[in-house]
């Protein structure tokens, strides 16, 4: 029977925990509806994890008992960096839950000369980062960055080994060799596309421009496709 996973600031390494978090401890009793003796893994979002058992519950808390403490090490090899344009909320919304569950390692909120929408809402991006990460079985939770402009996009991009700019190319993203590439970023520009002066900021920089080949894709499809060729070799 798989056990339900809960991402959270728990300390793995104690022999009990209390469990306080309201939203926690409503998902175990109120919906879930596991009760003393039943069992569940927590995680700290960092690779530790442990399955615990239920030992007592309270009207707003649970006390837990550690049976088993595990290294998860589901996360790819790479690192993966989305840096993509704001879209809609919806959308990109759904661009931060499937690049989580892919395994994206990082994802950069990006403002560029034709993005419509120019904030994003941080705290409920973070949670439907902490509930991709429990529901795909990942370890870690990705960085989500404060939104950037692109100039500043291209310089945090220089820490990566290889940078991939998606946008009209003869050169399709199957093309490229990524083997040996630890660290990779993926650009992915708004609805309207890249303008010419961003597609050649990008070349000065040294990022690889490349395509999908013949096919046009929505921008949110197009970053999902973006993390998993960037996270896999």
């Amino acid at each position: 029977m798989r056990l339900h996973r809960f991402i959270g600031d728990f300390d793995c390494a104690q022999s009990s925990l209390l469990l306080v978090d309201p939203d926690v401890v409503n998902q175990i009793l109120r919906v879930l509806r596991l009760g003393v003796g039943d069992r569940l893994i927590l995680g700290d979002g960092n690779g530790n994890e442990c399955i615990v058992e239920i030992t007592d519950r309270q009207k707003n808390a649970l006390a837990v008992a550690v049976i088993e403490r595990l290294v998860n090490t589901n996360d790819p090899v790479v690192t993966g960096v989305l840096y993509c344009a704001i879209f809609k909320r919806e959308n990109f919304e759904l661009v931060v839950q499937k690049a989580t569950e892919i395994g994206i390692a990082e994802i950069v909120p990006v403002l560029t000369q034709r993005t419509i929408k120019l904030d994003i809402k941080e705290e409920r991006l973070r949670k439907i980062i902490a509930e991709a990460v429990e529901q795909s079985g990942r370890a870690r939770v990705p960085v989500l960055h404060t939104p950037m402009t692109l100039e500043f996009a291209l310089a945090d991009a220089k820490r990566n080994d290889i940078n991939l700019f998606f946008d009209l190319s003869d050169t399709p993203v199957t093309d490229v060799s990524l083997h040996g590439y630890m660290r990779r970023g993926m650009f992915v520009g708004p609805e309207g596309g890249w303008t010419e002066d961003e597609t050649e900021k990008a070349r000065v920089a040294g990022c690889s421009i490349v395509s999908f080949g013949a096919l046009t894709f929505r921008g949110e499809t197009a970053a999902i496709i973006a993390s998993y060729v960037g996270t896999r070799d």
